[in-house]
């Protein structure tokens, strides 16, 4: 009888050790979890921000994504480049998403590229309207090695669901090598209209006349993405796929 009241004591002693050991774990794994929910409420609220073009919504989406950036470490610079190319920050934007190919494994690294690629390319669009073939060059050789490191399917035969994205990823290689053999051929970008003499009293309208979208409409122009013409940065942030939703776990 006395061995079994002194095991009482000895067994509420070890309990109470148990818990103490016990609590701090516990907690971690609240933490944790908690960071997880709002990883995955701030990816989801990146891709919404994105869409709408919402800058200080993506932004905060992501301060968030890099403050709790421990399990998918590929989605906070990945987002953050597309913050970047959004904000015109096209060196921030290769560096981010230079970081989350880094970060990616080379099987899953396609969404990464083709962001990558596309930041490249502008880069050197905008390099050829300052004249500068050297960088130009440099630029349009950095992107044709994204492409050519990556998975297949990435680029060419891809199945991008974007019509017009599909198109630009899938003669990538081939319109980098056109832009790098003619780097130093480029020409300047043409000289502004004269002004125009004052108009004269408008006539009435009638149908088939020309509209303010057609006299707005300018030549092809094949230091672009797309020889169809539009500005390349605005052009990039047009096709850039998504800020969030697109990128792999990494």
């Amino acid at each position: 009888m006395t061995r079994r009241r002194g095991a009482t004591p000895r067994r509420l002693r070890l309990r109470r050790r148990l818990l103490i050991f016990s609590a701090p774990v516990a907690a971690l794994a609240l933490i944790v979890a908690l960071k997880l929910i709002t990883m995955v409420a701030a990816g989801s609220s990146a891709v919404d921000d994105y869409a709408e073009r919402d800058l200080d919504g993506l932004s905060s989406d992501v301060a968030v994504l890099q403050f709790g950036n421990v399990v998918e470490t590929a989605k906070a610079p990945f987002a953050a480049g597309t913050l970047a190319v959004l904000d015109g920050r096209l060196a921030d934007a290769d560096a981010e998403f230079g970081e989350a190919l880094r970060r990616t494994e080379p099987a899953l690294s396609c969404p990464v590229r083709v962001n990558l690629e596309l930041v490249r390319e502008t880069q050197g669009d905008l390099a050829g309207f300052a004249r500068d073939p050297v960088a130009a060059r440099e630029r349009y050789t950095s992107a044709l090695a994204i492409v050519e490191g990556a998975p297949p399917e990435c680029f060419a035969g891809n199945t991008d669901p974007d019509e017009e994205r599909r198109a630009i990823r899938d003669d990538a290689a081939e319109r980098l090598a056109a832009k790098i053999a003619n780097a130093d051929a480029m020409p300047p970008p043409p000289p502004p209209p004269p002004p125009p003499p004052p108009p004269p009293p408008p006539p009435p309208p009638s149908a088939g006349s020309p509209t303010e979208d057609d006299e707005e409409q300018r030549p092809d122009d094949p230091r672009r993405l797309d020889p169809r013409g539009g500005d390349p940065l605005e052009r990039l942030k047009r096709v850039l796929r998504d800020a969030a939703g697109a990128v792999p776990a990494g």
